[in-house]
């Protein structure tokens, strides 16, 4: 099941830019979230925050326990992860690797043999429902830019993690990868979890989201239901700049 999420009077600010300015959410478990808005209003800032990259002020409750104190390992091992828009993976260890190293952010290094076969089993699988199978003792380089995006999520899926955090999974995507992309988060990374989604194809928000809030200078410019949020002449006029009275 997913975890709990509560954010309240998050703030983050770079020298005079407020990137988040008071902002409180609240996430039950298994709630899916979008968070939309334009370049610069704070959504990447809330997942760094969230993740323990950004000391911020405010508070943060995960399954009821405050964690704006700890670090970013820490907040992993309690069933935190995320994704990054620009693929990032391990250079020098397999695609195998970098999948243990993801189950290994929450798991002891050291297990039992039956536990570490299991382990072995569970990242073929993760692998192959990914589509890497084949890749499973190639170095990252060797993968196309879809792959890695694919990788990305099969870290996050082995993880265990029951909050995931995932940044614009489709940036540069063409269309057919993006087919693709929300095809796999739906199936494999949603269902069981607790989601918060940042990304900019609002096919993809409508698509995986239960609730949609939409960011403007830090602060929620709208809050509710995807087809409401998206109908409102100020969220057209925030993300697409249709004026509002059109």
């Amino acid at each position: 099941m997913g975890a709990s999420l509560d954010i309240a009077d998050l703030t983050l600010r770079f020298g005079g830019v407020t990137a988040l300015n008071g902002l409180t959410l609240s996430l039950s478990p298994g709630a899916v979230l979008g968070l939309a808005g334009p370049n610069g209003s704070g959504k990447s800032s809330l997942i760094n925050v969230l993740t323990g990259y950004y000391a911020a002020e405010g508070m943060i409750r995960l399954d009821g326990r405050r964690i704006e104190f700890l670090a970013a390992p820490e907040r992993a091992r309690l069933g935190m992860t995320r994704t990054f828009q620009t693929p990032r993976a391990y250079q020098r260890m397999s695609i195998l690797e970098n999948l243990r190293a993801a189950c290994h952010a929450r798991q002891p290094v050291f297990r039992g043999r039956a536990a570490r076969r299991r382990e072995k089993d569970d990242m073929h699988e993760v692998l192959a429902r990914y589509g890497l199978e084949r890749h499973a003792q190639s170095l990252p380089d060797m993968l196309t830019q879809s792959e890695l995006r694919r990788l990305e999520l099969a870290r996050a899926d082995i993880s265990g993690a029951r909050l995931l955090l995932i940044d614009e999974p489709a940036a540069g995507a063409s269309d057919a990868e993006a087919d693709t992309l929300l095809h796999m988060i739906s199936t494999h990374l949603v269902p069981g979890r607790t989601v918060i989604l940042i990304e900019h194809r609002i096919d993809f928000l409508r698509a995986l989201c239960t609730e949609i809030v939409v960011l403007q200078a830090g602060r929620p410019l709208a809050r509710g239901l995807p087809d409401k949020v998206f109908a409102s002449p100020k969220v057209r006029e925030c993300l697409i700049g249709e004026p509002a009275n059109v």
